[in-house]
């Protein structure tokens, strides 16, 4: 944990230098916040798919991009006089860390083991998804509900 902290810290820092032709993918994990500082202040933020990853802006340049449901969008970040400080991929894909699947037949059971194991359903496990999919959904309003009354 300390190290995937370490070099999102470190990926981050990466962004300060960088300008629009050399964005890089963000890679985050679902339920997870990625941080963001800008070399120069930011005027405008936009998300392509605020339903597979949200922004938080804390000020003009630092933001969060947190992960809400698996899959890509694009977030642009814009500055003075509409130029473009980052244009790219946000990728959002599952944290396995300390996961367990147990697959029976063609059911996929999946197990959080933080030291005890805990039933953890996701995204494509039947049933079991379609609660995953529920909660993901009450997360979204909330977490969308949350950045739209701290702005």
């Amino acid at each position: 944990m300390r190290a995937m902290r370490l070099f999102a810290a470190a990926l981050a820092a990466s962004f300060m230098f960088a300008g629009a032709a050399a964005a890089r993918d963000i890679q985050v994990s679902l339920d997870q916040a990625f941080p963001i500082r800008l070399a120069e202040p930011a005027t405008g933020v936009a998300i392509g798919n605020p339903t597979i990853a949200g922004v938080s802006v804390q000020n003009d340049r630092f933001l969060f991009v947190t992960g809400r449901s698996y899959g890509s969008t694009n977030l642009v970040v814009v500055g003075a006089n509409d130029r473009v400080l980052y244009s790219g991929r946000v990728v959002v894909s599952p944290d396995e860390t300390n996961m367990v699947m147990v697959t029976r037949g063609n059911e996929t059971a999946r197990l959080q083991c933080t030291p005890l194991c805990r039933p953890r359903p996701d995204i494509g496990d039947g049933a079991a998804s379609e609660a995953a999919n529920a909660q993901i959904s009450s997360r979204t309003s909330a977490a969308t509900s949350a950045a739209n009354g701290a702005q």
